[in-house]
């Protein structure tokens, strides 16, 4: 099972209208999704257009309540765009929230919604009329957008203007409002793990991954100043090499993401016993941050490949077997040759020992490169007052005398 939790922080840091073309380029069907061509995004499908303008909702503001100024904007701009011949007048029109808490339509939106013929469209744009304008119409002296605020203002005069009822009418019947009540990252990963052919183990990966394709690709275009479109055609081909590369009885995937600069140095000042380890031979800080982001990421990778049924118990304890088996054999021949040097021999034996553990496998497979080394710092790690392996000839003394 993919790890959902893990979903939410990673897609922090990526622009809406990207992850939402992603959302929509996961389909079975034929389709040229852009950025910022025909809207924020936009679907072509066998010359239907589909228009979307996403909205992100983080406050109280509630952007399809009757009198939200954004909703107005919204139908204002797709009138223009229609009018000026940028957007075709069968093009359906969605109007995409995403809101971290629950927000519903105000009693205008849902008679928009509801309404697919001419006589429906016709209906709820007068009830919206009575709605916003609340005025008598009666005294034609009387400017009755006059005491509308100014953020729709304008919007409303433009739209209730009864030269342009047909086309407005022609809007509410295309209307579609689509809500994502606190649920987005969720919907997404739900969409995105249906598609045929992906291991469900990485599924959250493979989504992070194609985010990162989504932003490369559009970042390619925005460089030229142009809009940004990707085929669903592209993106399958993308996807089948990200699967390719996920192949499990190839390499295991790492899970985790190095640790920042600060993390690492937390980690070097708790001062845990194998870095007190490293201290005893007087290993520099290169070497200190390089293990403590090696112990790091093997200490997550060990649990998440556990938990994703990747690798089973046995065959880690397999590969402590044979790391300890590494370090043996490499204290004795080492200590051979640095009889009256220990440090010089405490740091051939850690980067000896480093080196071997890079080629074993887990299970008959392949680790990423910080893994045997990680698992090395695990292991002179416990138990704190008597290691399994040590650097030093006489760690352990050492270490219970504490002196570093």
């Amino acid at each position: 099972m993919s790890n959902k939790t893990l979903v939410p922080d990673k897609l922090h840091g990526y622009l809406l209208q990207v992850i939402h073309m992603l959302y929509e380029l996961i389909s079975v069907d034929d389709r040229v999704v852009s950025v910022e061509k025909l809207d924020d995004v936009a679907v072509e499908i066998d010359g239907k257009v589909i228009a979307e303008q996403l909205k992100s909702v983080t406050s109280a503001n509630n952007p399809i309540a009757d009198r939200a100024a954004v909703f107005w904007k919204t139908l204002y701009n797709w009138c223009t765009y229609i009018e000026g011949g940028s957007l075709p007048p069968d093009a359906i029109l969605r109007f995409v929230v995403v809101s971290n808490s629950t927000v519903t339509p105000g009693s205008i939106q849902k008679t928009f919604m509801n309404a697919h013929t001419d006589d429906e469209a016709q209906r709820a744009l007068t009830y919206a009329k009575d709605t916003i304008l609340h005025a008598s119409t009666e005294n034609p002296d009387v400017d009755i957008y006059a005491t509308l605020p100014e953020s729709y203002r304008d919007y409303i005069r433009y739209l209730f203007d009864d030269t342009r009822s047909q086309i407005v009418c022609n809007i509410i019947k295309s209307l579609e409002i689509e809500i994502h009540n606190d649920s987005y990252n969720e919907d997404l990963l739900l969409r995105f793990s249906k598609q045929p052919g992906l291991p469900s183990e990485y599924t959250d990966l493979l989504l992070t991954d194609m985010l990162g394709w989504v932003t490369e690709t559009v970042l390619s275009f925005t460089k030229k100043n142009m809009p940004a479109y990707i085929s669903s055609e592209d993106y399958r081909k993308a996807l089948t090499l990200q699967i390719r590369a996920c192949n499990t009885n190839a390499v295991l995937r790492a899970i985790s993401s190095p640790p920042s600069h600060i993390e690492q140095s937390g980690e070097v000042e708790r001062l845990d016993t194998y870095i007190r380890q490293l201290k005893l031979i007087e290993a520099d800080d290169s070497t200190l941050f390089d293990a403590a982001s090696d112990f790091l990421r093997a200490k997550i990778d060990r649990i998440e490949w556990a938990q994703r049924g990747l690798v089973n118990e046995r065959s880690f304890d397999d590969y402590y077997d044979a790391l300890y088996r590494i370090w043996v054999n490499q204290k004795h021949i080492i200590g051979l040759q640095y009889r009256t040097d220990p440090i010089s021999c405490g740091i051939a034996v850690y980067f000896r020992c480093r080196e071997d553990s890079g080629h074993l496998k887990l299970q008959g497979i392949e680790t990423p490169p910080f893994f045997g080394s990680g698992t090395l710092q695990l292991m002179a790690n416990n138990p704190a007052n008597a290691p399994q392996i040590g650097w030093h000839p006489q760690y352990i003394t050492l270490l219970k005398e504490d002196n570093v």
